[in-house]
């Protein structure tokens, strides 16, 4: 199903906005932030998004139909992932409780292991491994320190508040082809009122 359409998933309670995706069948659990403006496609692979996971605007998730590392290609996602706006992951894994900055580049092969930080504008190569509790910045991503207890503790409460924040804004977001309906209604409204 390529194009525009609305993001469908197992699981009750996913935000569902519109997300452009390239797949009938997503793995995607509730409750997962999946707003407008992301791609995810899963045409030639399996995209896996885990629970109370947030995928910034203008990311895009693809997953080849191989990887020239030999690792899987498909895209896995953790539980309580950040994900950052712009970010690209192309046929990598993401593992529990990561935090991925702005404008990331994750490629073919990659692992981020759980706890680890990337910072924004990192370029992670093919193959490469990011090790638990660990922030790398950089092109290419390099190790910059370990992460603090504070920060640990803080991945999954970022990853609810965003999911949080984004489930108050779902009320924004009109089904496909009804916005002329609001408008005729507010039409109506405002010529009563004068």
């Amino acid at each position: 199903m390529a194009g525009a359409v609305r993001c469908q998933a197992r699981g009750a309670g996913l935000m569902r906005g519109l997300a452009r995706i390239a797949s009938s069948s997503l793995p995607i659990a509730a409750p997962t932030a999946v707003i407008g403006g992301r791609i995810l496609q899963g045409d030639l692979n399996k995209i896996v998004v885990g629970f109370c996971s947030n995928i910034g605007d203008k990311c895009v998730l693809h997953a080849a139909a191989s990887s020239p590392t030999g690792l899987s290609a498909e895209t896995q996602i953790g539980k309580y992932v950040t994900i950052g706006n712009f970010s690209t992951l192309r046929s990598c894994t993401i593992e529990d409780e990561v935090v991925i900055g702005q404008r990331c580049v994750i490629m073919e092969g990659s692992l981020v292991e759980t706890h680890a930080i990337l910072e924004a504008g990192s370029v992670v190569p093919p193959g490469r491994r990011i090790p638990s509790g660990e922030v790398w910045a950089g092109n290419p991503a390099r190790f910059v320190r370990e992460v603090s207890y504070d920060e640990i503790a803080a991945i999954p409460r970022l990853a609810e508040g965003i999911r949080e924040i984004a489930e108050s804004h779902m009320g924004e977001f009109l089904p496909f082809s009804t916005a002329y309906l609001e408008v005729e209604k507010l039409k109506k409204t405002s010529a009563l009122a004068a």
